[in-house]
């Protein structure tokens, strides 16, 4: 039983490689939001969506616009459901969100587009 134990033991050592590397929190963020045009409403199969939206220039890239894609930043597409309740429609122009670390050690730059008029 202790040989188990011992080979267990040296596996994890050997995965870990000596890194610490500390992914978690508590985090401490700067928000900065940012005006996003939704240019289309891609559909799937007409219950979830994709949210194209456009930023300007200076957000992303220094001299141009960019695209950027709500279920790809967010995580997941965006439902019927939501679209209707929320009235999110082509045109308007939403809130993207640019998460800054300030302290911790979580993911340092956090982006994603909240469904909020800007």
């Amino acid at each position: 039983m202790k040989w188990l134990l011992s080979i267990c033991a040296l596996s994890l050592i050997a995965c870990n490689n000596g890194s610490t590397i500390v992914d978690g929190g508590p985090c401490n963020y700067k928000d900065t939001i940012y005006p996003a045009k939704l240019i289309y409403l891609e559909t799937h199969d007409s219950v979830r969506y994709n949210a194209w939206l456009e930023l300007e220039a200076g957000i992303n890239s220094s001299d141009k616009t960019d695209t950027i894609y709500s279920e790809r930043l967010n995580g997941g597409p965006l439902f019927a459901e939501q679209i209707k309740k929320d009235s999110i429609v082509v045109g308007n122009t939403y809130t993207f969100v640019v998460k800054q670390i300030l302290s911790g050690s979580c993911t340092p730059r956090v982006t994603m587009v909240k469904f909020q008029k800007f």
